[in-house]
């Protein structure tokens, strides 16, 4: 079957056709057709041996086809595993170039709802760009997950494998031809992206990433051992929807009914890049205020949605104005703002109930779709003195004198908000009927587990009981609290004396979460770094070259010289302003002091 697969998801139109798996009926469709791109699988009775993947290997070589393989129906993890056609294959000879292995793996009999998928493949450039497209589209996959399949497989692999080939048995693979690369403008993205740095064998200092590090509590880890120690769980015990619903009402004020649906996923970022999608699929334009999540701005330029940056200013402490947003609604049709709130990452900064009833107002008054990112809220550091939301009070009052396409969606995670650490759990709530229909339409949403979901529902429910969590959660925004501020005053301790301020940073003083923004006073300036990381701090010089300290530069200057990873203002859209996370174990938080006193004396010299 034809399809031209436009649906104004891109300006390129692409031409899908839906082929049978039998490989001699493919093979004549690749040899006529000359696609550019074969994605396919391999019917059960040809699985068996490793002929009709040679015989796609083949066709998909002469005309330079890039062949992606999926062999996920056939790949059982079980002590007596299946013969698999296409592992004999790589067991005695490599990878060519041009194509790639996928598996997921859905045979699982144990937690039938915990799948991890994997790519193989011996071309690195296709490697890393794929790595850096799921980073980008989807986050990290779970730690728990990844552990699960780990364990799994180091005890399958304890077993002795009969008739294997050493890597250096393997015989040579026949030359590919040229077959098609990933598009500019994704390049373009990936390379600008700041995703994660490989270290090179050197340890880095991470203050560029959203994670929490500081030690996780003991109820914490008590529900999460729970979960995987108990069988058997019945529906109603991992049934988070109405903790979660009772959730948003409580700490936002967010409205629900029998209309609101709640989605759930390991990870925010993938929710968000499904709103991407809906957002691209109706004619629309997603709307970044500069001071933004630069994750999120990534997803949006990744998938070629037309994008807009709302001006913000620092005596503002950039947060998104009423002026502003009005000047730039009035110029666009079909807008959707992105808000990060009530915390807003990453600043640190707080949205207060009435600007937040200020931003809706405006977006009701031009029947923008809002998205409200509340991922990183739930660590104020003065809550009594902000006051919290009230979203269902702020709609109220709007909703009668609004245009009819305006809409509010919650996006949200537990991860800070519970001091899960590596367990990760994100929500997104959906009132409009029209967007609900179109998030279902774009399949591959990777969804929590069973174990997941019950360890939320017993974390949500210790912390509505007095004590207990809500006193470690207390202990734990002291911390962020003094490390904030330990950052931002010229005195910390005899240790370290000279911290962001004394070493040459202006720092925007944060009132929540865990990340914190600081420009430079040294930018223009130029130092002199390593072409590799392994090099960093051992007095070794690996042909080093200069760079002029830029918002584009800046990142890979500090990582190069220090260690230290941090966000660039390229990332925050806010010119010149970098941003630190602050949720590191405390060695790592004082080795990241430890870097920043260093890079100082690296530019003074």
């Amino acid at each position: 079957m034809l399809q031209t697969a436009e649906n104004g998801l891109s300006d390129d139109v692409v031409t899908v056709i839906e082929a049978p798996r039998q490989s001699d009926l493919m093979i004549e469709l690749i040899k006529r057709l000359k696609p550019q791109v074969v994605v396919t699988g391999i019917a059960h009775f040809e699985a068996v041996t490793s002929s009709a993947f040679v015989q796609l290997l083949d066709a998909t070589r002469e005309i330079g086809s890039r062949l992606f393989l999926d062999i996920s129906d056939h790949f059982e993890l079980s002590s007596l595993p299946g013969t698999i056609g296409v592992l004999k294959y790589l067991s005695g000879t490599p990878l060519p170039s041009h194509a790639a292995i996928v598996c997921g793996l859905v045979k699982n009999q144990v937690y039938s709802d915990l799948e991890v998928a994997f790519v193989i493949s011996e071309e690195e450039a296709i490697l890393k760009a794929l790595s850096k497209t799921v980073e980008i589209l989807e986050g990290n996959t779970s730690l728990i997950s990844q552990y699960y399949y780990g364990c799994i497989f180091h005890e399958l692999l304890s077993f002795q494998l009969t008739d294997r080939h050493p890597h250096l048995e393997r015989r040579s693979e026949k030359l590919s031809v040229e077959v098609i690369g990933f598009a500019t403008s994704a390049i373009s993205v990936l390379s600008n992206a700041e995703l994660s740095i490989s270290d090179d064998g050197y340890p880095l200092v991470r203050m560029d990433v959203d994670q929490w590090f500081l030690l996780v509590p003991s109820p914490v880890k008590a529900a999460i051992f729970e979960s995987f120690a108990r069988q058997n769980m019945t529906e109603s015990e991992i049934d988070v929807t109405p903790c979660i619903k009772q959730f948003v009402q409580t700490e936002y004020g967010f409205p629900t009914d029998s209309g609101t649906e709640f989605i759930f996923s390991d990870c925010s970022q993938a929710l968000f890049s499904k709103l991407v999608l809906c957002c691209i699929q109706e004619g629309g334009t997603m709307c970044f205020p500069a001071g933004s999540n630069g994750n999120y701005v990534s997803v949006a330029k990744f998938l070629k949605a037309n994008t807009v940056h709302i001006p913000t200013n620092s005596e503002r402490g950039f947060k998104l104005t009423e002026d502003i947003l009005i000047k730039v609604l009035e110029t666009m049709k079909k807008p959707w703002v992105y808000i990060s709130g009530p915390t807003i990452n990453p600043t640190g900064l707080l949205y207060s109930n009435q600007e937040m009833e200020n931003i809706l107002s405006a977006c009701a008054r031009f029947g923008a779709r809002v998205v409200i990112d509340t991922s990183f809220s739930g660590l104020e550091f003065e809550y009594e003195g902000w006051g919290g939301w009230n979203l269902g009070s702020c709609l109220s009052k709007i909703s009668s004198s609004g245009n009819p396409s305006f809409c509010v969606s919650l996006l949200g995670g537990l991860s800070l908000k519970l001091l899960t650490g590596a367990l990760k759990f994100a929500f997104l709530a959906l009132n409009e009927p029209i967007l609900i229909e179109a998030f279902h339409s774009f399949p591959g949403l990777s969804k929590p587990h069973c174990t997941d979901k019950y360890t939320i529902k017993k974390l949500l429910s210790l912390r509505e009981q007095k004590g207990g969590l809500l006193d470690v959660a207390m202990e734990q925004i002291r911390i962020l609290e003094n490390r904030a501020k330990c950052l931002k005053e010229v005195t910390f301790s005899p240790l370290h004396p000279e911290v962001l301020e004394n070493c040459g940073w202006d720092v925007l003083r944060p009132c929540a979460g865990v990340s914190m923004v600081a420009k430079p006073s040294f930018l223009g300036k130029a130092v002199k770094v390593n072409h590799s990381l392994k090099h960093t701090g051992s007095g070794e010089q690996d042909a080093t070259y200069e760079i002029k300290l830029t918002d584009a530069s800046l990142r890979e200057a500090v990582a190069k010289t220090t260690g230290l990873c941090i966000n660039s203002g390229s990332w925050t859209g806010i010119p010149g302003y970098c941003r630190f996370t602050i949720a590191l174990e405390e060695s790592e938080f004082e080795q990241a002091l430890a870097c920043l006193v260093k890079f100082k004396s690296i530019v003074d010299n």
